[in-house]
């Protein structure tokens, strides 16, 4: 009889076992080996391992009042006018079935790439230590890239002085790139470029497939929209084929201004009233030529003369663009 209870007790255990080991593959196979990600309309989702770093990368970045913009060549390329739909606060609850027309979760913002660009007007933004630390605990790692500020370049006392130029944030190889643009004397933004300094991470980024940081650039100052992307706000520039243009061809060269110095002191500058008028009128003829171009969208080179054989001690720019 005790054998018998025994062997019963054995039958149940083992029963229950495979009972709950069933349980476990079944959960498995729906819930963690699932190919793909279904959004409410039914439709197969990509990237949505991108979407949701993005998601927590804005929502972190927005939590600490940083006014980033997309500046993603992919992504832009991809929006049209009608694509925009700029609102003011948020967007207003869904009620019902999504439309049948509405497309995957992340059509747009994840672009199949491993990297993405927004930027940042460095003057609406404090510089803070505390945005950095809570995207280290939100499981980001982080490559910071500074350089020297070109704005105090020509004073020799005050060279030197390091400015923060790019961010990259990395999550599960997602790559976000955050790229500063200051305001210089000319009335538009410039990016520095992304140098990496002996002993750096040379893995931590396919740095080949960043939109920004192989030089130097200089852009006019976009006008932004609030807009809903995949489900995210987003600023972007207002003028997304102006801005793209820009892109390809903002080469910017900098000043030599220690060559400058020593040739103001060979050659000193002449302040005699009729060579004050002659460069009063050579730079209003310059400025009306670029405005008049601009109107339609032809860029202009200073390609000859002594603008390029001296250089000013006043930051350069290429293609030159008129003042607003």
């Amino acid at each position: 009889m005790p054998r018998v209870k025994r062997t019963l007790v054995l039958t149940v255990l083992i029963a229950c076992s495979c009972a709950v080991l069933l349980l476990q593959l079944r959960f498995l196979r729906r819930h963690v080996h699932k190919p793909h990600i279904l959004n409410p309309a039914g439709q197969l989702t990509t990237g949505h391992g991108q979407w949701q770093t993005l998601k927590k990368f804005l929502e972190l970045a927005q939590r600490h009042r940083m006014p980033l913009f997309l500046a993603d060549v992919a992504t832009l390329s991809h929006l049209t006018q009608d694509a925009l739909q700029q609102h003011q606060g948020p967007p207003p609850p869904h009620q019902g079935p999504p439309p049948p027309h509405q497309g995957p979760l992340c059509s747009f913002l994840c672009s199949g790439r491993p990297v993405a660009a927004f930027a940042l007007q460095a003057s609406r933004w404090k510089y803070d230590a505390g945005f950095l630390l809570a995207a280290e605990q939100r499981g980001f790692e982080l490559m910071e890239f500074r350089g020297e500020d070109p704005r105090l370049a020509s004073f020799d006392s005050l060279s030197g002085e390091e400015i923060p130029l790019h961010f990259l944030f990395r999550l599960h190889g997602f790559v976000i790139q955050v790229v500063f643009l200051y305001e210089r004397s000319g009335n538009y933004l410039w990016h520095g470029a992304l140098r990496l300094k002996a002993g750096a991470d040379r893995s931590f980024a396919p740095f080949t497939l960043l939109d920004y940081g192989r030089h130097a650039g200089a852009y006019d100052r976009p006008e932004l929209v609030l807009t809903v992307l995949d489900g995210l706000d987003v600023r972007v520039p207002r003028n997304v084929s102006h801005f793209l243009a820009q892109q390809r061809h903002a080469h910017f060269l900098e000043c030599r201004y220690r060559e400058a110095r020593g040739f103001l002191q060979l050659y000193p500058d002449d302040a005699s009233p009729p060579a004050l008028e002659f460069r009063r009128k050579a730079k209003a003829l310059l400025h009306l030529a670029a405005r008049a171009l601009a109107r339609i969208h032809v860029p202009f080179w200073i390609s000859s003369g002594t603008c390029l054989g001296e250089p000013p001690p006043s930051p350069c720019r290429h293609p030159m663009t008129p003042d607003p």
